[in-house]
């Protein structure tokens, strides 16, 4: 028999638990695989999982629960019942937040979006093959996830609530003439999806030039499209996370002092209605909130739940994580604007167009230093102009150099952005999403590989 969030936190409180919080998740999520230019499957699965957070005498345990049934929240109290009084005190515990609340549950939730089926998912698939196929691409792949879910969650401190979101993510990478580009389309509206511009638009990408070449090590100034802008600059909500501040990260230290070019603003945005990674509260109650990061180029505050913000004497930002504050939707704005693409490729005399990015890893999370791998389409400029495409090697498409950057450098000489802000995703996975501009670096470290 399946179990709402509050009878889970009530069977947990009649375990003699200090608190108990439940978050029900629902989801029905298909998956459509591109290759060779066609639809390949389309696989669908259904879940409805949990999790479980319990406290006693200043001792936390969280655990997930795979299948909401009896027998398994049964186990899943047992266990952390078990457990409980082995574990070390947690002197800076402070609790979960008291409720109730009331939560605005002004997110986006879209029935057409909500009731796809494996037709509706075909034609987008078929929409966006043809339109690139129209547009000269010589094959494509990808794949389209459609999600619907409802989270239900319940604390033993009355806060309740449920909310439901549908969302569609489309990742289309097109080949032409031995170039590849990809890009990636996610939103909570139908009618954002647009499967015929993303063929026609990623098909361009891949076609910015006919000539291949190779550039040398040194120093370039670095455009970063959309989705590795993204995937590299949203780590900063992540090293804002009061635990990741306490373990040490780049951030670390860092209040009030100068991190990043003094146009840029980013923020931490759980509630904006429209983006996906946001939600009416969070896994504690709390109403989320939308928190500036960085303004004026300083790093204004930290990311907290409950309990860290009763311990440094501040207010929940909403951000519960109950183990440790989670970060919602990384939004960054620049006040120095391009109009588009075109016009920050004009102001490069000597750089690279990055539209991709793999296998991004950190030597130094606490000060901030890391290393990515272009990927697909990477456009040498030079006095302006895209002059050839770095040759991709085999069927990886990696482009052979390396870029090595610090964070905190990499923000401090974003000089400025293209007016083409979009939420994205990488091209990989789905579990981050972000809003950004396709962002211009100057003088960044480029390797390229022998």
């Amino acid at each position: 028999m399946a179990r709402s969030a509050e009878e889970i936190v009530k069977i947990a409180m009649g375990r003699g638990f200090d608190e108990a919080v439940a978050n029900v998740f629902t989801y029905r999520v298909s998956y459509l695989k591109i290759a060779n230019s066609a639809v390949d499957s389309i696989v669908t699965k259904l879940e409805n999982t949990a999790n479980l957070f319990v406290s006693g005498k200043k001792r936390v345990f969280f655990t997930n629960i795979d299948r909401v049934e009896d027998g398994n929240i049964a186990s899943a109290i047992k266990v952390a019942k078990e457990t409980i009084p082995m574990l070390k005190p947690k002197e800076d515990y402070n609790g979960i937040v008291e409720g109730p609340f009331s939560y605005e549950c002004k997110c986006i939730y879209q029935k057409k979006m909500a009731n796809f089926d494996n037709k509706m998912m075909s034609d987008i698939a078929y929409a966006a093959i043809n339109s690139a196929l129209e547009s000269g691409a010589d094959s494509i792949a990808g794949t389209l996830e459609m999600t619907d879910f409802t989270k239900e969650m319940a604390t033993s401190k009355d806060a309740a609530g449920t909310e439901k979101c549908a969302f569609a993510r489309l990742s289309l990478r097109v080949f032409r003439k031995g170039l590849s580009a990809q890009k990636v389309v996610a939103t909570k509206k139908i009618g954002e999806i647009k499967p015929e511009a993303l063929g026609r638009t990623t098909t361009e990408l891949a076609s910015l030039t006919n000539e291949k070449g190779k550039v040398s090590n040194g120093n370039y100034d670095i455009i970063y499209m959309q989705q590795p802008a993204g995937l590299l600059l949203a780590d900063v909500n992540d090293m804002a996370c009061i635990g990741s501040v306490e373990t040490g990260g780049f951030l670390t230290g860092k209040l009030h002092k100068e991190v990043a070019n003094k146009n840029i603003k980013i923020y931490d945005d759980g509630k904006s209605p429209e983006l996906i990674a946001t939600s009416d509260f969070d896994d504690e109650g709390y109403p989320t909130q939308k928190t500036t990061l960085i303004e004026g180029g300083k790093l204004r505050g930290y990311l907290h739940n409950h309990s860290t913000a009763v311990k440094y004497k501040t207010k929940s930002t909403g951000n519960a994580g109950l183990v440790l504050p989670e970060s919602n939707a990384f939004v960054m704005e620049h006040k120095k604007k391009a109009r588009d693409i075109d016009a920050l490729i004009r102001k490069i005399d000597r750089g690279i167009l990055v539209t991709n990015t793999w296998y991004t890893r950190y030597s130094d999370y606490l000060v901030g230093n890391f290393s990515t791998v272009p990927r697909d389409a990477a456009i040498y400029i030079e006095n302006g102009e895209p002059k050839f495409a770095i040759k991709q090697l085999g069927h990886t498409s990696g482009t052979g150099i390396r870029i090595s950057d610090n964070i905190i450098r990499m923000l401090k000489n974003t000089e400025c952005a293209a007016d083409d802000s979009m939420q994205t995703a990488s091209w990989d996975s789905g579990s981050n999403y972000y809003v950004t501009p396709s962002v211009l670096v100057r003088g960044v470290d480029v390797t390229v590989a022998h």
